[in-house]
């Protein structure tokens, strides 16, 4: 009998234990938690404090399903504690985690360990998430990376906001795709209208347009613009790949439209490529016409031959120079191979045409001057022409002087004398230090390619989940 009792007595107290585990728990008015379903049951008390441990457990709240290896209750607070083998399904995503805090009172996660957070095509991956399920803002402050069918991003630490399609990273961020990359140390996205702000050690290679940017500071959004602030520099290699053009300014704006390319230089602007190069406060290129157009203070050079003048444009053709057109009181100086001397041209309008890549014609009206610098037949200096006229065609022929066809004029012929190398037209200019050089190294990545492997392990449930085709 008393056997009897004392089973009968430890059978009731373990059936008033599964029936006070299965009564649903509210918190001080919180939200509740049903328990679904369990393998085992204990009771127990941790630090003096009441909990309920639960082995192999489906817990819910509200519209959150939780199934992990085992779960603390803890009975007068706010907490639950999962553990292993953690997966989470809401309305909104599915997460998987080693390690779960849930403080019920704030809809408050703290994800730890293998952390894998599934919203729509975005798959994040962390090892520390702090998550609110109401405001859907993750925190990750160990490690992110984000996945989606545009590509791959990876930075120290993040914060995601679900609600408005946006994140910002922070510390050597990186995104890759098939087709671009680009870092920088922090970054701040709106996915949903591809607007995004780059900050500080900008990189960005653009394997489609063969292009490269680097700067202090990059935006960009869906329309193709790109804006470029502080210490711009923009590389672009031609479709045949037989010339590259470098581009230096304060400020790069590069605007897509259907098939043309638009760029923007402003405040010391240097170019420079294989067969031209130049300086001026504005730039202004449009892929379609393939002309640059050089405002405010420039100067352009080709060979040895430098344009100044108030405005300048450049037409180029298969990455040859065909055309400089300068307007308003321009002078070109072309120094002279043999001599040293400098040939000086001016006046308001100055056209020279170019054939393959080589000057071969140069008209100047209205207004001409020309001071001319002649040699004897052994390419020394012999004296020098200077005359006025309303206007002067020169020919040249792998760059030297042909034929002079101007209209009535008047000049001088100046036997040789020692102070002639130094003759200047008004308004003469001539400043090869400023003449811009071809960059003496590319411009790099500073970090090693973003990895294709996550960051750990997959869990086990997130493998189920993937391979049943969700």
């Amino acid at each position: 009998m008393n056997k009897f009792l004392s089973s009968f007595t430890k059978a009731g107290s373990a059936l008033v234990l599964t029936l006070l585990l299965l009564q649903p728990l509210s918190v001080f008015g919180q939200s509740v938690i049903n328990i679904e379903s369990f393998s085992r049951a204990v009771g127990a008390t941790l630090d003096g404090e009441q909990i309920q441990k639960l082995y192999n457990a489906r817990l819910t709240t509200g519209n959150i399903e939780m199934v992990c290896d085992s779960a603390w209750r803890f009975i007068n607070r706010n907490e639950i504690r999962a553990f292993g083998n953690i997966q989470i399904e809401t309305p909104d995503e599915t997460i998987w985690s080693d390690t779960l805090y849930y403080y019920t009172n704030r809809d408050l996660s703290l994800l730890r360990g293998r952390v894998i957070i599934m919203q729509d095509s975005t798959t994040l991956f962390g090892k520390r998430v702090d998550y609110n399920f109401f405001t859907k803002v993750a925190y990750f402050d160990n490690g992110i990376r984000l996945e989606d069918q545009d590509g791959t991003l990876i930075a120290e630490r993040g914060t995601y906001f679900q609600n408005q399609d946006s994140a910002i990273f922070k510390g050597n961020v990186q995104l890759s795709d098939s087709a671009q990359y680009a870092e920088g140390d922090s970054l701040f996205i709106n996915r949903s209208t591809q607007y995004l702000q780059l900050y500080d050690n900008i990189f960005v290679a653009d394997s489609t347009n063969n292009g490269t940017l680097t700067g202090d500071y990059l935006e960009a959004d869906s329309t193709g613009r790109r804006f470029v602030d502080g210490n711009g520099y923009m590389r672009k290699i031609s479709s045949d790949t037989t010339d590259t053009t470098h581009i230096f300014g304060d400020q790069l704006l590069l605007l897509e439209r259907d098939s043309t390319n638009l760029i923007r230089g402003y405040e010391n602007v240097r170019v420079w490529s294989r067969k031209f190069s130049s300086v001026s406060d504005t730039l202004l290129y449009d892929s379609s016409t393939e002309v640059f157009e050089l405002i405010s203070n420039p100067i352009a050079w080709h060979d040895n031959i430098q344009l100044t003048g108030p405005y300048i444009s450049v037409q180029m053709d298969s990455n040859e120079v065909q055309q400089l057109k300068s307007y308003h009181k321009t002078i070109a100086v072309q120094e002279d191979s043999a001599t040293g001397r400098l040939h000086q041209i001016k006046g308001d309008t100055l056209i020279a045409g170019f054939t393959e890549g080589n000057i071969s014609r140069i008209k100047i009206y209205p207004n001409s001057q020309v001071l001319y610098h002649t040699k004897n037949e052994a390419d020394e200096p012999d004296g020098a022409v200077e005359y006025s006229s309303p206007q002067t065609v020169m020919y040249f022929s792998n760059g030297d002087l042909q034929r002079v066809v101007a209209g009535k004029n008047d000049g001088y012929f100046f036997e040789e004398f020692s102070g002639l190398s130094d003759r200047k037209l008004d308004g003469f200019a001539w400043n090869p230090e400023r003449r811009p050089e071809r960059p003496k190294m590319e411009a790099v990545p500073r970090f090693p390619p973003v990895p294709k492997e996550r960051p750990f392990e997959l869990p086990n449930r997130y493998l189920e989940y993937i391979n049943k085709g969700n």
